[in-house]
């Protein structure tokens, strides 16, 4: 599925909060700013540091309370690209992609497969289903980590 939206991110949180009865604090706007800043797949503590970078006093305890609010609303996606704890991309206004996954060093790949796309869509219709988003992480062992290699840099 590619990011179509030409709205402006912010505005598209704002809005998402309005439905759930919430605001747009300085630091919620923050964590938005500090989160589709990150280049490529970020944790918690990433986060929580480019926040205060920015300037604004937070704690992971705010970090963890935004998520899901940044998750449902589509700016950031959750990913599994490490067995080290939960990571995060932004995913709006980027052409949607999908990760082959190394667990022996951690190797992050990322690929689209018009075929999967689809597929995704064929079944969605099939029962009906309006598609909204989908993550497709497929996990195995890169051929360097297979042949016993030295472990290389993550994607």
């Amino acid at each position: 599925m590619t990011s179509t939206n030409n709205q402006d991110p912010l505005a598209v949180f704002r809005d998402h909060l309005r439905r759930q009865q919430l605001r747009l604090t300085p630091v919620r706007e923050a964590i938005v700013r500090a989160a589709l800043c990150q280049a490529g797949h970020f944790s918690v503590d990433e986060l929580t540091r480019a926040v205060r970078a920015s300037g604004h006093e937070v704690s992971r305890a705010t970090i963890y309370r935004a998520l899901p609010l940044l998750l449902e609303s589509g700016l950031i996606q959750a990913t599994e690209v490490s067995k080290d704890g939960s990571y995060f991309e932004a995913s709006f206004g980027r052409e949607h992609h999908d990760h082959l996954i190394c667990r022996g060093c951690g190797t992050v790949i990322e690929f689209q497969f018009e075929a999967f796309q689809m597929l995704e869509q064929q079944i969605a219709e099939k029962y009906g289903f309006e598609l909204l988003s989908h993550v497709h992480e497929l996990i195995g062992r890169c051929a360097p980590c297979r042949s016993g290699g030295d472990a290389h840099e993550v994607h």
